[in-house]
This record gives structure tokens, sequence and C-alpha cells, in this order.
């Protein structure tokens, strides 16, 4: 997949486009891609896919610390290297950009500068200043600019419509293995290990704690999870058992939230690196116990669930 930062000076074969922020890049994305990829081998043309960075929710938000995404543009690009996709266009969301009417974005860019000869699009898919954009805003650009337009229909799991905010939802809410189901891989946050108070060693759970690189990653539900661990570029993963809380049972905790992983059967020191932390199973909720001996019997359980669940 060649990878084109900004529109001007590519020069493409009759593309099959679509566009979108594709976060997450799940099931009904890659549905999508799909068809743009089939379209353009059947019909000898390049297959681009255009997107847009940073997410444009940033950029038009005026106080942006409360969003959250599934994947940070580097994550969209390696998922979307798997997707078959030619060609991607990463278009830098600006102020200005946002105020292009969805007719003039059209003509501009996907027309002048990128050459389209046939759009694909989603089931929902809005565009341009506030959204006016859609499908019939489209249909009506193809017929006085001269290209085609297809529009897709939803990709559904258990009869419902896949969309990067119902995985979104999926994931606040604790449910993470429908959000694997929507996104077709196990969601992951890649982080880097940051010292801690080391009070987990200290009941015989040493954990690492995790500082996500995206400042705006989204972090599941509070609780406890059955996870699995990468560790820089390495393919191997290992089990582990997450906590993502307060540490309420921690008599001087600081109230404020953090992400906390036990490597199970591994010893190593983890302090700076990075790691890929991939959600596979949600064990409970966080509890505030007596004491910390109480604490260290139930993370024992955790423990053997989590063995039980993913093995060694």
């Amino acid at each position: 997949m060649e990878v084109y930062y900004g529109y001007t000076g590519t020069s493409f074969n009759n593309p099959v486009i679509t566009m979108g922020v594709f976060d997450g890049v799940h099931l009904g994305h890659r549905m999508l891609l799909r068809r743009v990829t089939a379209e353009a081998q059947a019909t000898g043309s390049d297959a681009v896919a255009v997107t847009f960075d940073p997410h444009p929710r940033i950029v038009l938000t005026g106080d942006p610390g409360h969003l959250s995404f599934l994947t940070d543009i580097e994550e969209r690009i390696e998922l979307l290297r798997g997707t078959g996709i030619g060609h991607l266009v990463i278009i830098p969301f600006t102020t200005e950009l946002s105020r292009l009417t969805a007719s003039d974005f059209v003509e501009s860019i996907l027309c002048r500068h990128l050459g389209v000869r046939h759009l694909i699009t989603g089931y929902n898919h809005h565009f341009g200043r506030r959204h006016e954009g859609d499908s019939n805003t489209i249909i009506e650009c193809s017929a006085r600019m001269d290209f085609r337009v297809t529009r897709e229909e939803a990709y559904r799991v258990d009869d419902e419509p896949v969309s990067s905010s119902a995985i979104r939802k999926a994931l606040g809410e604790g449910h993470i293995e429908l959000a694997a189901a929507m996104l077709g891989y196990d969601y992951f946050i890649r982080g880097r290990v940051v010292s801690g108070r080391r009070i987990g060693r200290n009941i015989g759970f040493p954990t690492a704690n995790i500082t996500p690189l995206f400042p705006y990653k989204l972090i599941p539900q509070t609780g406890v999870y059955a996870a699995e661990v990468l560790i820089g570029a390495d393919t191997e993963s290992h089990i582990a058992m997450l906590n993502i809380g307060l540490r309420p049972t921690i008599s001087d905790s600081d109230g404020r939230r953090t992400i906390e992983v036990h490597l199970i059967d591994f010893n190593a020191d983890l302090y700076d690196s990075v790691v890929t932390v991939r959600f596979r199973h949600r064990l409970r909720d966080e509890m505030k116990f007596d004491d910390v001996d109480a604490l260290a019997a139930q993370l024992v359980k955790d423990r053997d669930m989590t063995i039980s669940l993913l093995g060694r």
C-alpha cells in the first residue's frame, strides 16, 4: 500500500475511491474497502482510500480533552495495510478544510486533485461543512462532475449495524467480546511502561503501569481483564491480567484511573518498554477489599481464571 500525506501531486489511474476516518478499521470498513478493491481490479483502476488526520472532532471541538478514539493514524495505517487497498491518501484536517462545503470538497479534492471515476460510500456517510454532505449530495455532484457512485449497505453483527461509535460504546460498557466481533480483532492499546509505586510487587503480583501512546486512546470500562501482551516488536505474546481503575483498596490511592498489567510467568523489567495489550475477556468489576491480603487472594483467583481462559 502506497501512503500519501496530502493530495497535491498525486496521480492515479481512473481511481475507485472511498473516504472516511476509518476509526478502528472495523468489519464495516473492511467490507467497503474490499468492494473498492474488487471494483478496481475488475476495471483495471487504482483502489484508493482517503482518510483524515487528526480526527475531525479533535479540530472542531473546543475542548477535545474528553474525546476518545479506537485508533491513532499509525494504527489505522497498519490496519489498512491488511485490507488490500492499493493507495492511502491522508489529508490533514484543518479548520480551513472544515469550512469547505460538501460540493466544493468533491469538486476540488476528489475530482480535480484525485481524479475520482467511481466513489463508493458507506451507508451513513456524511462529510463537508457541518456534515451537510450525504448520499444525495454525492449523487448530485456525480451527475455534474461525471463520476459513478455506489452506496454500500451496513455490515451487521447480531443484526445491528457495525460502526465506530457502536464499538466505542461497547468498550465503554466493558463488552470486550462484542467489540472484538465488530472490529474483527481484539481491541488493543499501545503504551509505554512507566514507573509505579511497586505495591503489586509487594503482594506477589508485580505490575507494569502503562501510559497510552495516543492521548485520545479509548480506555475500556473500569475492571479486571484477561489480556495478551506483546513487548516491543516481539511476535510472541504473554498472557496477563490487567486492571483498569482507581485501586480502591490502596489507602493512599491518588484517585486517578490507572492501567496496570501483570504478566503471568514473566519476571523481566519492562520499565520504559512499549507494549501492546490485547483485551480478550472481562473478568470482573474493580472491587474494594478489606485489606491487601484479601486483594492478593482475589488476584490468585483472577490469575487462575486468566490461565483457564487463555492458557499459559
